[in-house]
């Protein structure tokens, strides 16, 4: 894919602590790269308190979870790490998906971080790639799990692993992109 124009696009990049360090990185600066506004949404109290991911990088929030809603960010991304067993509980992450998929945005989720979408009730009879630890669970919220780097399904775009971060922010820009820029 060609390099996708995202200037005036924000994009939020929900994270918690144990976040996966290099992933969150790389899709930010790839992001950035192509000119969109990257927004961190911090899982915490404040904006003051960065997150600490799993290999020790800290993210100081630009906006915390309670504070999020879905009409500030043209999409929404979601990347593994090792808190997802807590955010996949976490209401106000499950709100913020929900609403950001009824305005038919664009949702993103690599690696570890796909059983929240399923969390949610956004991913039945939808196909979806992710961490292979993870596809009973994806199969059992009725999604169709395919071992693939990326998958794309509406508005929904997932990967499966690091090494599919490129091919997953191509994505994700690709469905933002205006549709008469695609012809």
């Amino acid at each position: 894919m060609s390099e996708m124009n995202l200037k005036g696009r924000t994009i939020g990049i929900i994270a918690g602590p144990g976040f996966a360090d290099s992933q969150v990185v790389k899709v930010a600066q790839r992001l950035r790269q192509r000119g969109a506004r990257v927004s961190v949404i911090g899982t915490g109290e404040s904006e003051a308190v960065a997150v600490a991911g799993r290999q020790g990088s800290l993210l100081k929030p630009d906006i915390v979870l309670s504070k999020a809603r879905a009409g500030l960010f043209d999409a929404l991304i979601i990347t593994g790490g090792d808190s997802m067993e807590r955010l996949v509980a976490d209401e106000r992450i499950l709100t913020l998906l929900l609403e950001t998929h009824l305005l038919h945005k664009p949702i993103g989720a690599s690696c570890n971080a796909t059983p929240i979408l399923a969390a949610a009730g956004l991913i039945t009879g939808m196909r979806v790639t992710g961490d292979a630890r993870d596809r009973d669970e994806l199969e059992k919220a009725g999604s169709i799990y395919l071992d693939q780097g990326v998958t794309v399904d509406h508005n929904i775009v997932t990967a499966r692993a690091e090494e599919d971060v490129p091919h997953f922010v191509d994505a994700v820009s690709f469905l933002l992109e205006p549709a008469t820029s695609r012809r």
